[in-house]
C-alpha cells in the first residue's frame, strides 16, 4: 500500500507504519516518506484506502476466528477472492466434491450394486458403461485442481514452497490425472487403478483438525514402534517356548502315516500293538502341538490371535485337559501381552496425543493472536491516515471497530457480544481501544458457549399459590419426579418379565392400567411446572423441554389408545392381538423408559459421562475422518489384493458334496464376507477390527492365496485397533478429566446453592478440542506476535523503539 502525497507525516513517536503490496507478483514496494501539510486537501483515493484497510482488518479477524494463517495476499482483488474461497457455500461445495469422488468406489468396477455380497447368490453386477464414472471423476479432479490453483494464487509463489500439504496435493492430482488418462486409453479394461487409494488425501487436506491428527499419529509412531518391538519379542519368545512345551509329531507330512498315531507308536516301540490315542496321557499335548504349534508361523499367528482373546480358551484346551499347569503358559502370555503391552500402547498414545495437541493448539492460539494484532495495526494506521487518531499511541477508534464488525463473518452471538462490549466501553467515556483492549474485545471469539441468564420466576401475590410455586421450583420436586419415573420403569420390567404376551397383546392388561396412571401423573407434573415457573423459566432448562415433549407424545398415544380400545379400567370388551394395539403399547413403554434419562443431570458422575459422550460425537469430525481414510485406503488395497480370491465350490470333482472342517470360513458360511467389491470390503475390515473370529479370515485368505496375506490383516489390526481406536480412547479420557476438574472447581468456587447448580451446568457445555487445551496454553509474547507479522511478505512493518 503506497503512501499518497497527501498522507500525514509520521511523527517521531510513531511506533509503526504499514505498507501493503497490491501487486500480484509478491514483491515488496519501497515506502515513500514525504512531509506534507496535514490540512491539505485529501486525494480522491483517500476513501479507497480507508475501504481497503477495513477489508484487510475484516479478513484478519476472520482468519483469527478460524485459526487461519494470515500470510496471504492482501490487495483488494485477492481479498475479494479469499473471502469467497473461505465462505460457507464454497466450503460445503468443496466437501461435496470430495465426498462424490470417494463415493465413486461403490459404483466403479467392481461395482457394489448387488442386493447381496454373498458369492453364492450375488448374481451379475450392475456395471456402468465406460466413461460415466470416469467423467464424474475427471470433473471432481478438475474442480480440486482449480481449488489448488486458487490456493497457490492467494498465498503467493514464495509461500507455496513452505506448504507441504499443498505441494503434495499438486503431486497427487498430477498422478491421478495421468492414471485417469491410462484408464481412458485402455477403454476402462484395466482393473488396477492406483489413483483410488490416494483419494483419502483430499479428505485429510480439507480439514485442519484431520491434518493435526495425522501429524499426531506420525509423531506417535516412534514410541509405538518401540512398544511394538517389545511385543514382537514377547510373541517370538512365547512362540519358541510353546513349540518346545507342545512338541509337534515327527514326520507330520510323511505319506501313509497318521501323524499322531505314528508319533505314539514310535514312543511305544516295545509294545506289539499301537496304544490307542484315547488311552495315552500324551495325546492332548501332541494334539496341542499338532493343531496350534505345528510351525513357527502357525504358532506365531495363533498367539497373535490369542493376544486379542479371539481364540481364548480354545487354543489352550488340548493341553489344559492333560495337565492344569499348562494353563500357566497361556495365562502368563496374556498377562504380559494383553494387560501390560496393550495398556502401554494406550499410555504412549495418550501421552503423545496430549503433548502434540497441546503444542498444536498453542500454535493455533498464536495464529489467532497474530490475526487480531494485524487487524489492530491496520486499523490504527488507517485512523492515523484519516486523522481520526492524533498519534499512534491513541489506538483504534471504537467507531472504526464497529465498521469492521459490520462486515466480518462471525457467529451472531459473538457479534452481539462484541457489539455490547463496545457499547459499554463507549458509555464509560472510552473512544479508542489500545492493543490489549482491542484483543480483550475480540477474545469473545474464543467463547464457544455463552452464559444463559436464568429468567426470574414471576411470583404470585396469593400466599398459598406462592408456596406452591416454591415447592415446584425446589429441586426436591424434580427428585420426586425422577423417583416416580424410576418406579414406572421397574413396574414395566416386572410386568414384561411375568406377563409378556398379555402385557403387549391385551388392551386391559395390568401394564396398560399402570402406564395410564403414570401418564396422568406426568401430565399433571408438567402442567404444574409450566404454570408455576412460567414459559421462559420452563424452557430455560433443556431437560424440561425433553420432559415436556416426551409427555406430549405419551398423552397423544394414550388418547389414541383410549379412543380405539377404551379406558384400561373400563368394563368394556377386551381387545387381543391387534397389530395396532401391539405397536401402540410398545411405543408407550419405550417413551416411558426414554423419559428415565431425565435423571442424568441430577447425578454428577452420570452427567459428566453423558456430556463427554455428546462432546465426543461433536468432536468426532476429525477422528471419524481418520477412520474413513484408513477404511477407504485398506478397502481399496484389499480389493486389489484379494478380489475373487475365494471361490464357492459346492461339490468336488467326483460330484459329491464337500464337507468342510468345523470353524472354517466355508463351514461357518462366511461367503458374504469378501473383498469382491468396496462395500463388502468395508464390512470385512469392520469384522477384523472387532477381532472376534478374525482368525477365520486370516486362515481363509492364507489358504486361498498364501501366508503373505497375514501381513495385510496384521497391519490393519495395528493401524485400526492399536493406533486409531486408542486415539479415540485418549480423546475420551482427556475430555472426561477436563469436565470433571472443571465441574469440581466451579462447585468449590460457588458457595450459594443456586449458583453452584448453575456453575455445574455451565461447566458441562460443549468443549471443542481447542477449548479442552485452552487452560493449559501460554499467552504468546508480543515480540513473537510482531515477528510473525514482520514475516508477512505482503505486510511490512517498520518499528521504532521508543
Amino acid at each position: 500500500m503506497e503512501r499518497l502525497e497527501t498522507d500525514p507525516p509520521l511523527t517521531p513517536n510513531s511506533l509503526l507504519h504499514v505498507t501493503m503490496d497490491e501487486g500480484s507478483d509478491g514483491s515488496e514496494k519501497e515506502e515513500e516518506n514525504s512531509n506534507v501539510n496535514i490540512d491539505s486537501f485529501p486525494d480522491p483515493r483517500h476513501h479507497e484506502k480507508e475501504d481497503l484497510s477495513i477489508l484487510q482488518a475484516v479478513v484478519f479477524i476472520e482468519d483469527a476466528a478460524k485459526y487461519r494463517d494470515i500470510r496471504h495476499k492482501i490487495d483488494r482483488k485477492a481479498l475479494f477472492i479469499y473471502r469467497i474461497y473461505h465462505c460457507k457455500p464454497i466450503e460445503i461445495f468443496r466437501t461435496v466434491v470430495i465426498s462424490v469422488l470417494h463415493l465413486l468406489a461403490f459404483i466403479e468396477f467392481p461395482s457394489s450394486l448387488t442386493w447381496t455380497s454373498d458369492i453364492r447368490f450375488r448374481g451379475d453386477r450392475i456395471t456402468l458403461p465406460c466413461g460415466i464414472t470416469e467423467g464424474i471423476e475427471l470433473l471432481c479432479l478438475l474442480l480440486l485442481l482449480t481449488d489448488v490453483c486458487f490456493k497457490i494464487y492467494l498465498i503467493g509463489k514464495v509461500e507455496v514452497l513452505k506448504k507441504k500439504w499443498l505441494i503434495a496435493a499438486v503431486l497427487v492430482l498430477a498422478f491421478s490425472l495421468i492414471d485417469w488418462m491410462v484408464t481412458i486409453g485402455l477403454s476402462c479394461t484395466e482393473t488396477k487403478r492406483f489413483r483410488r487409494i490416494l483419494r483419502p488425501f483430499f479428505l485429510i487436506s480439507n480439514s485442519n483438525l484431520m491434518k493435526k491428527t495425522v501429524k499426531c499419529v506420525q509423531r506417535t509412531l516412534p514410541e509405538v514402534a518401540s512398544v511394538l518391538l517389545l511385543l514382537a519379542l514377547h510373541l517370538y519368545v512365547f512362540t519358541l517356548l510353546g513349540m518346545l512345551l507342545f512338541p509337534t509329531p515327527r514326520d507330520i507330512n510323511k505319506p501313509g502315516n497318521n501323524s499322531i498315531e505314528y508319533y505314539l507308536m514310535q514312543n511305544n516301540s516295545n509294545s506289539t500293538t499301537m496304544t490307542p490315542i484315547s488311552n495315552t496321557t500324551q495325546q492332548p499335548v501332541v494334539q496341542e502341538g499338532h493343531t496350534y504349534f505345528r510351525t513357527i508361523s502357525n504358532a506365531f499367528m495363533n498367539l497373535l490371535v490369542l493376544l486379542t482373546t479371539a481364540n481364548n480358551p480354545d487354543v489352550m484346551m488340548p493341553a489344559y485337559q492333560n495337565n492344569r499347569f499348562y494353563a500357566l503358559y497361556f495365562i502368563i502370555f496374556l498377562l504380559i501381552g494383553n494387560y501390560c503391552f496393550m495398556n502401554m500402547f494406550l499410555a504412549v498414545i495418550y501421552n503423545q496425543f496430549r503433548g502434540y495437541f497441546q503444542t498444536s493448539m498453542q500454535a493455533s492460539l498464536l495464529r489467532r493472536r497474530v490475526g487480531v494484532r494485524a487487524a489492530y495495526e491496520v486499523l490504527k494506521d488507517r485512523d492515523l491516515y484519516t486523522h481520526v487518531a492524533s498519534s499512534p499511541v491513541s489506538g483504534v477508534a471504537i467507531e472504526t471497530v464497529k465498521l469492521v464488525l459490520e462486515d466480518v463473518t462471525l457467529p451472531k452471538k459473538v457479534k452481539m457480544a462484541i457489539s455490547q462490549d463496545l457499547s459499554t466501553r463507549q458509555m464509560n467515556q472510552m473512544d479508542c481501544l489500545q492493543n490489549l483492549q482491542f484483543q480483550e474485545c475480540f477474545d469473545l471469539i474464543v467463547k464457544e458457549s455463552f452464559t444463559r441468564h436464568k429468567p426470574e420466576i414471576r411470583w404470585l401475590s396469593n400466599p398459598i399459590l406462592r408456596r406452591i410455586q416454591r415447592v415446584i421450583a425446589h429441586r426436591g420436586y424434580n427428585y420426586f419426579g425422577n423417583f416416580v419415573a424410576l418406579i414406572n420403569v421397574i413396574m414395566i420390567s416386572v410386568e414384561l418379565a411375568t406377563q409378556y404376551d398379555k402385557s403387549l397383546n391385551s388392551s386391559k392388561s395390568a401394564l396398560n392400567i399402570v402406564n395410564f396412571g403414570f401418564i396422568l401423573y406426568y401430565l399433571f407434573e408438567q402442567t404444574l411446572k409450566l404454570a408455576a415457573l412460567g414459559w421462559k423459566r420452563y424452557v430455560y432448562e433443556r431437560w424440561n423441554i425433553f420432559d415436556g415433549i416426551t409427555t406430549v407424545f405419551l398423552v397423544i398415544l394414550e388418547i389414541f389408545s383410549i379412543a380405539k380400545y377404551g379406558l384400561p379400567l373400563s368394563r368394556g370388551g377386551e381387545v387381543h392381538d391387534q397389530l395396532t394395539l401391539w405397536n401402540a403399547v410398545r411405543i408407550i413403554n419405550i417413551l416411558i423408559m426414554v423419559r428415565l434419562f431425565r435423571i442424568i443431570p441430577h447425578i454428577k458422575a452420570m452427567s459428566i459421562v453423558a456430556n463427554t459422550l455428546v462432546d465426543l460425537i461433536k468432536n468426532l469430525k476429525a477422528f471419524a475422518g481418520i477412520l474413513v481414510v484408513i477404511y477407504y485406503s485398506f478397502a481399496i488395497l484389499g480389493i486389489e489384493l484379494f478380489h475373487d480370491a475365494i471361490k464357492f465350490q459346492e461339490k468336488n470333482e467326483t460330484g459329491t458334496s464337500l464337507d468342510y472342517d468345523c470353524g472354517t470360513y466355508q463351514q461357518l458360511e462366511y461367503w458374504a464376507n469378501n473383498f469382491d467389491d468396496f462395500a463388502a470390503a468395508i464390512v470385512v475390515l469392520w469384522d477384523v477390527m472387532v477381532v472376534n473370529n478374525w482368525s477365520i479370515f486370516l486362515a481363509a485368505y492364507a489358504k486361498a492365496l498364501s501366508q503373505w496375506s497375514y501381513i495385510y490383516f496384521i497391519v490393519w489390526w495395528l493401524v485400526s485397533v492399536i493406533i486409531v481406536l486408542q486415539l479415540f480412547t485418549a480423546l475420551i479420557i482427556e475430555n472426561f478429566i477436563m469436565k470433571w476438574d472443571r465441574s469440581s472447581r466451579y462447585q468449590e468456587q460457588s458457595r450459594n446453592e443456586d449458583l453452584a447448580n448453575n456453575s455445574f451446568n455451565e461447566s458441562l457445555h460443549y468443549m471443542s478440542l481447542h477449548e479442552m487445551f485452552r487452560e493449559n496454553l501460554e499467552e504468546p509474547s508480543e515480540s513473537v506476535i510482531l515477528q510473525e507479522i514482520r514475516d508477512h511478505k505482503f505486510l511490512t512493518l517498520s518499528i521504532s523503539q521508543s
